[in-house]
This record gives C-alpha cells, structure tokens and sequence, in this order.
C-alpha cells in the first residue's frame, strides 16, 4: 500500500479530464456511477511510466486501486467534508449570496435514503440563523455560500450537519445523512445596523444591480410611511420626502437604517424609542413617549457622496462634526465619535486647492482633535495620542493636539515627552496659561521622582541610613502655601490644566 484516502479519512477530489491525475484514473473513474466501488488495474503507461513516483512506486509498475465514488459535480461547503453542494439546472442572478441571519424565500424538500421527510408545496419565508428555523444548519450554510437569486440546488449533509444524534422523531434517524432538494426565489437582507437591536433594516427583495446606496450626505427621495409599532396606528404619511441623510430632519435611528438601502429598493426600518422619538416621543405627530416606531420606505432617487461637489462635502463634514459637539457636550461619547468618523470620511480623500485646501486641513484637524477629546474621556489613552499625531501631522503647531498629547503623556509619566509637547505650546504662545499650570505638574512629577531615585540609591551605595526626625503632630505641622490658601497639598493630575473644549 503507498496511498489511502481513507486512512485518512479524507475523500480525494479532482477535476476530471483535465491531467490532474494519473490518465488510467481519468479514464476508470469517468466510467463510474455515484456510490459504486471499483477495482482499477492500471499498466504503467497509463500510471507514472518509466520514470516512476518517488520512493514507492518503482519505474514501469502497474498499480492497482479500490476506489468509490462518493459524488461529482458538488462544491465541498465546510472543507471537513460534511456538507456538499451541486447546482442543478438554475444558476440564478446576481453575484450576491444570502447572509445567515436573513429572510429567504425558499422550496425545499428534504430526503433520507430517497424517502421524502420534509417538503413545501409553494415558497415559503423562513427566517435563517434561530433555533426554530425548519432548515438543518449544513442546509443554511450551502444556501448562504453558494446560492444565488432564482437558483436552485441538491445539498449533501452528513449527519452532524443535519440532525444529529437525536435525528428528527418519527422521520429521520439518529446520525444519519440527509439531502436536500432546494430552489431560493429571493431573500429579505437583515441589518442590525446599531448591533444591540435598537435600529433594524429589512431590505425587501435582491436587486441585480450595483444601484448606489443612501450614504451618509447622500441626497435621496424616497416615499415614507410611519407607524407605531407593534399597533400599526399611521403617525406619518405615506408621503414623499427628500432629505440629505445625516442632516438630521428625521429621527437618527432612520437616516442610519437608510444607509443600507438601495436606489430602487424597498425596506422596513424598525427603531427602538432611544433611535427615535425617545421618551418624550412626538406629541405634534401623535406618537407617544417610549414607544417602537416603524417606518415602510421606497428609494426613488439618489445621489450618492461620491458626486457631490467639495464645497457641499465641507459643508456636510462640518455639520456632522456639530453634531458631534452636541454629543460630546451630552456626554455621549459614543455617538459623538461616529458623528466625527463620519465628518472625516466625507473629505477623507480630498485635497483641495488654494483656500480649499487650508479648509479641508482644517476640518481633518478638527475631526482628530474631537476624537482625540473623546477617547481622552474614555481612558483610551494609546488612541488619544495616535488621533494627536494624526492633528499634528496636519498643524505642526496645533496648540490643542500638542496639550492633549503633552496631558496624557503626563499621566503615562513620560516626563521628557510631556515637557517637550508643553514647551512647544509655550513658544507659540508663551501666555498659555493651561500649559503652564501642566508643565507645573510635570516637573512636580520629576522632583518626586528623582527624589525616589535618590533613594534607592542611597540604598544600594551609601552609608547606614541616619535616624529620621520625631514627625510633628498635625496641630504642630507647618501648613504650605497651598493648604494656607485653602487648596490641596498635591493638585490633581487629571483636572490640572485640562482642556476639554472642543472644536
């Protein structure tokens, strides 16, 4: 024996006709119906000839096989060799595959050793990736790799891809291996577009198109009709809108959802009461405080980012950047930074001319600046400083990127960078007065800390320690400067000097 595939517990796969082996197996194995075995005596010119294999099979040996054929004409899906899928007669359209949390709409039979357990008369909408879901998981994950709009398929499952050890009573049973007979009409596309279920997007229907989505500053009409959710009672429309998304004129849980639509494209855009109309809700519309909403809308038209003018994207990646301000003086750190990430990738790859390019510089500063203000709130030291550098490499001389730069090397008690980064500031404006409170700071840091230094080595190379002085009472102890004007011995580091404004 020099081979077994079965020892290995591993099928072999080949293309045949194509040389890929040896030419007695490309012209046995084309003889051979699935499921059968054969035995193939192969002469030597059929097999590796004069010259031989290696070290196991000699110059001019005929080599004997037992082979099976498992399938032909399938795609291997879990590369374990457990689920198997071959197209039939419909390819389909498109170049999208289904994602395994959407709706599709799907026939289906199910077989076990030929025998029908499972079948649908018509299309049904089956909700992929739930526990309930009428689909073993070999079948879903064929469908989501390798189907396509109006295509149809026979899926292989081994047992631990399908029912498993417990089988399907009465139907299946135990560890056993399972076909499925499957034609996919079109899918619903599910997004969980603020991933904790508060802002969910259902696209109706594939478009075989690459139609431009409603990104963010995109302008778009679109018909829209809202209503309370789960009651259905109408609050607004339908009526037709248009409206640049992100601007703000809808509730910020819409203009997010839109982002994942399509000209061309319906949807229903379902939002928790914080991404709509909160706890007050919307008295002039009729809809009540904490309350779901849900609205149904067509995108007839749109004009993407990407065809917008510089002066409109400046103006859209400032007002984003606003939003953003609004944010941060909330205290809401998160949406505060994607409102900056968002005012950033609007003229993340202009340039500019003349003042045009001072603007763009400008307002890329200032969206770096802001993250960097927010990651400094939320202890995100490293990322503070990266978004700095981003600043300066933009405005050398940006006084705000050098003291928030300069504050969190403070705290990382990187003494020799905090002191260049707050020296700079003072040569460019020398009355700076935060700055100097900080650079106060930090050399009180150094002095603590040569002072530790000091006496470690005192330690290790001077003389026995001398006695230290009896310690005064409290009502004894002379008082310094700060404490006789009624402030703390030590400042706070973290508030000393700190710069919280914002662009």
């Amino acid at each position: 024996k020099f081979d077994s595939s079965r020892d290995r517990n591993a099928p072999f796969t080949f293309k045949l006709g194509q040389g890929k082996v040896i030419k007695g197996w490309d012209t046995g194995i084309g003889t051979m119906k699935k499921g059968e075995k054969a035995k193939f005596t192969i002469r030597s010119d059929y097999a590796y000839g004069p010259q031989g294999s290696g070290d196991k099979i000699p110059a001019n040996a005929t080599l004997v096989f037992e082979v099976e054929l498992l399938r032909w004409n399938e795609k291997e899906v879990t590369h374990d060799g457990g689920v198997f899928v071959k197209a039939l007669d419909r390819r389909g359209t498109g170049w999208r595959h289904p994602d395994k949390n959407d709706e599709i709409m799907l026939k289906y039979k199910g077989m076990h050793n030929g025998q029908v357990f499972a079948s649908n008369e018509d299309f049904e909408t089956i909700k992929l990736g739930t526990d309930d879901c009428v689909l073993p998981l070999g079948v879903q994950k064929a469908i989501c790799k390798e189907m396509k709009k109006g295509s149809n398929a026979k899926i292989s499952c081994r047992a631990d891809y399908a029912f498993g050890e417990v089988g399907l009573p009465g139907k299946v049973p135990a560890n056993a291996d399972v076909e499925y007979e499957v034609e996919l009409k079109d899918w619903n596309a599910i997004h969980d577009v603020s991933k904790d279920g508060g802002i969910m997007v259902k696209c109706l229907g594939q478009l075989d198109t690459y139609g431009p989505l409603c990104d963010d500053a995109a302008r778009v009409t679109l018909t829209v009709e809202g209503k309370t959710h789960p009651e259905g009672v109408v609050f607004l429309g339908p009526t037709e809108k248009e409206l640049t998304v992100g601007d703000g004129e809808m509730p910020e849980g819409f203009e997010r959802g839109l982002e994942k639509i399509k000209k061309g494209q319906n949807a229903v855009i379902t939002l928790k009461p914080q991404y709509a109309y909160g706890e007050a809700g919307s008295p002039e519309q009729g809809v009540p405080g904490s309350t779901d909403v849900q609205f149904h809308v067509s995108i007839t038209d749109v004009t993407p980012t990407y065809q917008l003018q510089l002066a409109d994207k400046l103006g859209a990646s400032e007002k984003r950047k606003d939003q953003g301000n609004t944010y941060f003086k909330e205290q809401n750190y998160e949406r505060a930074i994607t409102k900056y990430e968002k005012a950033f990738k609007l003229i993340q790859y202009e340039q500019g001319e003349g003042d045009d390019a001072e603007k763009v510089k400008d307002l890329k500063a200032a969206c770096h600046l802001n993250k960097a203000a927010v990651l400094d709130k939320q202890g995100k030291q490293e990322e503070c400083v990266a978004e700095c550098n981003k600043a300066l490499d933009l405005r050398p001389s940006n006084v705000k990127a050098l003291f928030r730069r300069g504050k969190v090397y403070t705290e990382q008690n990187r003494i020799d960078d905090a002191t260049a980064d707050l020296k700079k500031i003072l040569d460019i404006e020398p009355e700076n007065q935060a700055a100097k409170r900080q650079l106060a700071v930090v050399k009180q840091k150094q002095k603590k800390q040569d002072q530790k230094d000091k006496a470690v080595f005192s330690k290790m190379f001077g003389g026995p320690a001398k006695p230290k002085p009896q310690s005064q009472s409290g009502a004894d102890k002379p008082k310094s400067a700060a404490q006789e004007k009624g402030g703390a011995a030590d400042e706070d580091i973290v508030t000393l000097g700190e710069d919280t404004k914002i662009n």
